[in-house]
Formats: C-alpha cells, sequence, structure tokens
C-alpha cells in the first residue's frame, strides 16, 4: 500500500518534474495534482492525502495559506519553491522538509524518507499537526476562503464588513452578501488583526472600518449600525473593548 499524495505547483513543467521523480518511489502515490491554492483544498477533501506537496507562491493562496485553511486536518506538508527566503516560515510551519527549486531525485528522495519515517510512525509528534494548524497566527490572516457556487474562493478581509455564526456555520459578510466559511468563529478570531476585527456580540465579529455609529441600547447593551444600514447588538460583556478598539482608530 502506497501513501497518497496531493501536488500543488502552479507551473505545469514543475509538476510534470515531481510526477516523474516521485514515480520512483514505490512508497508514495500521486492521486491529484492541483494548479493553485483553492484546487489544492478542494483535492484535499475529495483525496485525504497523507503528504500535501506545495509550491509557496501560488494564485489564490499561497501554500502557507492552505495550511492554515486546513488547520488542524491538515496532512503532512513538504513545501517546494524557487525562493530560499521563506525556509524559516516553512519549518515554523513544521513542514517536513523545505526543497529549493530546482532539486533533484536525490534531495527529493531524503524527503520523502522524512515523511515516510513520520507516516509509519503515525504522524509524527503530534505538536507538529497543533503547531501547521497554528500557522498564521503569528501574522493576522489578509484573506478567507469562502464558499462560491460548488467550490471556494478567495474574498479580502478588508471587504469584510462582520463575521457571523448561525448554528454550526460561519458567515462572511462581503460584496456579494453572506459567504459560508470552513473555520469557526473562534477560530478566525485568534488569527484577525485585533485592530480591525473585534468582538461585539457571541456571534458576531465586526469590521471597525466598517462601523457607522454607535446607541444606546437598554441594560448596557449598544446598538451598531454599519455602513451598509444593517444594525447588530452591541453586546455589554464586549462593550469596553469595543469601545478602546473603535476609539483607538479615530
Amino acid at each position: 500500500m502506497s501513501w497518497r499524495v496531493v501536488l500543488a505547483d502552479d507551473e505545469a513543467p514543475a509538476r510534470a518534474k515531481f510526477r516523474r521523480l516521485l514515480a520512483a518511489d514505490p512508497r508514495f502515490a500521486l492521486v491529484a495534482e492541483a494548479r493553485d491554492g483553492v484546487q489544492a483544498l478542494a483535492l484535499v477533501a475529495t483525496h485525504h492525502p497523507d503528504l500535501l506537496c506545495l509550491d509557496i507562491q501560488m494564485p489564490g493562496l499561497t501554500g502557507f495559506e492552505v495550511i492554515q485553511s486546513l488547520g488542524a486536518s491538515a496532512p503532512l506538508a513538504l513545501f517546494a519553491t524557487a525562493f530560499d527566503q521563506y525556509a524559516l516560515q516553512a519549518f515554523e510551519a513544521h513542514a517536513v522538509d523545505y526543497l529549493l527549486k530546482p532539486f533533484d531525485g536525490r534531495r527529493l528522495s531524503r524527503a520523502l524518507d522524512r515523511c515516510a519515517a513520520l507516516l509509519t510512525a503515525g504522524g509524527g509528534d503530534p505538536s507538529q499537526r497543533a503547531l501547521a494548524a497554528d500557522l498564521g497566527t503569528r501574522s493576522p490572516l489578509r484573506r478567507l476562503l469562502v464558499r462560491h457556487g460548488e467550490g471556494w474562493t478567495v474574498l479580502p478581509l478588508d471587504q469584510v464588513s462582520r463575521l457571523r455564526a448561525a448554528g454550526k456555520q460561519v458567515f462572511a459578510h462581503g460584496p456579494e452578501g453572506a459567504r459560508p466559511l470552513r473555520q469557526s468563529l473562534g477560530t478566525l478570531e485568534g488569527q484577525l488583526d485585533p485592530a480591525q476585527f473585534v468582538r461585539v456580540h457571541r456571534g458576531d465579529l465586526v469590521n471597525l472600518a466598517f462601523v457607522d455609529r454607535l446607541e444606546p441600547y437598554g441594560h448596557g447593551d449598544g446598538l451598531l449600525t454599519m455602513k451598509d444600514g444593517s444594525a447588530l447588538v452591541l453586546s455589554r460583556t464586549f462593550r469596553d473593548r469595543f469601545l478602546a478598539a473603535w476609539m483607538g482608530r479615530a
């Protein structure tokens, strides 16, 4: 039985070279190839790979953003790039290895040996996956992956007026209405810039740039009116934190 591999690289020659080199190792089987980060996420959901081989600079989502979006469910990650300045960030993300392009079969074989050792041991140190899930908390998110029809698309956070939890689903409110997300509201809150997004209610985070005015609402609560005319309650539980952040933008 071979371990399943999904490859994501926006350059066809790079995918072809990786495919050829990987074919020489019977321990691994390439099950799918992606041309960008968004497609990589869809293929991971379909094929449930043991190993995800990622270029770093790709359209849609970078390799780091792919791992961030997958969170704790991320498989082992092997990064490849032509730019060595990403090496530190790759290892901070607890990638199994970091391949600097152009690499040869011998270098890939060493990386696959490391992957095989971790997979044989059941995935390696559990902290690897935990820290991979934490990727991006070192710097705030700039984009979100949102549902678009049957697939996913990228939405810049400066276009998102608020994030709202409804039952077990979280929605990003942007120019085209409310779009469902993959992450929980609690997970997102820890990845957002606290000077931009602030929790105002148990189920709401607002982008301060979209807040028009605040009025008293009774019992210590407030009523926030957004620039699009919508309104939501500012709970007294989060009032002081909201006011500090909102006034700090003045």
